[in-house]
C-alpha cells in the first residue's frame, strides 16, 4: 500500500505582506507626550486616488470620506501638538465634493493654502488614500479558506501657509474592515508626521 500525501500552501497576497493575525495584533505607535506650543492647523478632507476609486467605487460614498476625515482630526488632536481651527461647513463640503466624491485624488497645494488662509490657519494638513485593496484567499492542500483583509495606504502633507514648504508622511495598514484599517494607517502617518516635524 502506497500512500501519497499532497499538501501545499499558497496565498493570493503579495510576498512580504503580514498575515491577517500579525496585522490585527500589530501594536500601533503611541504619540510621545508633548507640552510645547501648539500649531494652528486646518485639516482638509483627504482625497481618494483615481485607481482606488475606479477599482472600488463603493469607497466614493460620502460617509467613507467623512469617516476618514474625522479619524485624521482625532489622531492629530491626540498628539497634543495642534490647535484645530473651526471647520467651515462650506469649505469642507467643497473639498469633499471635489476631492473625495469625484475621485480627484490629493488636493493641490495652491487650493490647500487658499483654504487654509480662509480658515485662519498657519498650516494646512491634507492628503489622500493612495492605496487600497481588499480580499485574499489562502489555499492549504486542496481546500481554500477565505481570509478577507483590507489594505489601505494614507499619505498626509503638512504645508506651511507662508513658506509653502511641506512635510509628507505615509502609513499603510491591514485589517478586517475599512474603518479599522484606515484608523491604523492614519495613526502611522500622523506618528511619522510628528517625528518629521521635530
Amino acid at each position: 500500500l502506497l500512500i501519497i500525501e499532497i499538501a501545499g500552501c499558497a496565498t493570493t497576497y503579495v510576498e512580504g505582506e503580514p498575515s491577517l493575525k500579525e496585522s490585527i495584533q500589530e501594536k500601533l505607535p503611541e504619540f510621545p507626550p508633548y507640552d510645547g506650543p501648539k500649531t494652528v492647523v486646518a485639516v482638509l478632507p483627504l482625497g481618494l486616488s483615481k485607481q482606488a476609486a475606479q477599482r472600488y467605487p463603493h469607497l466614493l460614498k460620502r460617509d467613507v470620506g467623512f469617516g476618514i476625515h474625522n479619524r485624521v482630526i482625532e489622531a492629530l488632536y491626540d498628539t497634543g501638538r495642534f490647535r484645530l481651527v473651526e471647520e467651515k461647513r462650506e469649505v469642507i463640503k467643497e473639498v469633499m465634493d471635489r476631492q473625495w466624491m469625484s475621485s480627484a485624488g490629493m488636493v493641490d497645494q495652491n487650493t490647500a493654502v487658499r483654504l487654509g488662509r480662509i480658515l485662519g490657519a498657519k498650516k494646512v494638513i491634507y492628503g489622500e488614500v493612495y492605496d487600497y485593496a481588499e480580499g485574499g484567499e489562502q489555499v492549504i492542500g486542496f481546500s481554500a479558506k477565505s481570509r478577507f483583509k483590507i489594505r489601505i495606504g494614507v499619505q498626509i502633507r503638512c504645508v506651511d501657509i507662508e513658506t509653502l514648504e511641506y512635510v509628507p508622511a505615509s502609513g499603510v495598514a491591514y485589517d478586517l474592515d475599512v474603518g479599522s484599517a484606515a484608523e491604523r494607517a492614519i495613526r502611522k502617518a500622523v506618528y511619522s508626521l510628528i517625528n518629521r516635524l521635530e
